[in-house]
């Protein structure tokens, strides 16, 4: 299912199910950039049951954050500092949720 596509072509795909069947809702996205095709996978299940198996919410807020900071060094803007502002606020909620999850014994597992 087409998620989001850009000015400039660059679309995303949510990938809900893989060819065997496997639900992987929210788990797999499809981006398409002109010829180039990248396939970004979250971790799915709690890591205590199925290991690292793919990217974290936080992996990839630090990635934008970083990739932000350093298009701002090159065209300052008011927007890119208010997106960097409300990524890093982001961030550091869902650190704060791990934290938590950390305190009551149930972080890396597939439990509320």
């Amino acid at each position: 299912m087409r998620i989001h596509t850009d000015h400039n072509g660059v679309y995303v795909n949510a990938i809900s199910t893989l060819s065997d069947g496997t639900d992987v809702e929210g788990h797999i996205y499809g981006v398409g950039a002109g010829p180039q095709f990248t396939s970004i996978q979250f971790q799915r299940g709690g890591v205590a049951d199925n290991g690292v198996n793919g990217m974290t919410n936080e992996a990839l807020l630090a990635i934008l954050i970083h990739r932000t900071k350093f298009l701002d060094a090159k065209f300052p803007c008011d927007e890119n500092r208010r997106a960097i502002q409300h990524m890093e606020e982001a961030l550091v909620n869902l650190e704060v949720r791990s934290a938590r999850r950390i305190v009551r014994g149930v972080e890396g597992k597939d439990v509320a």
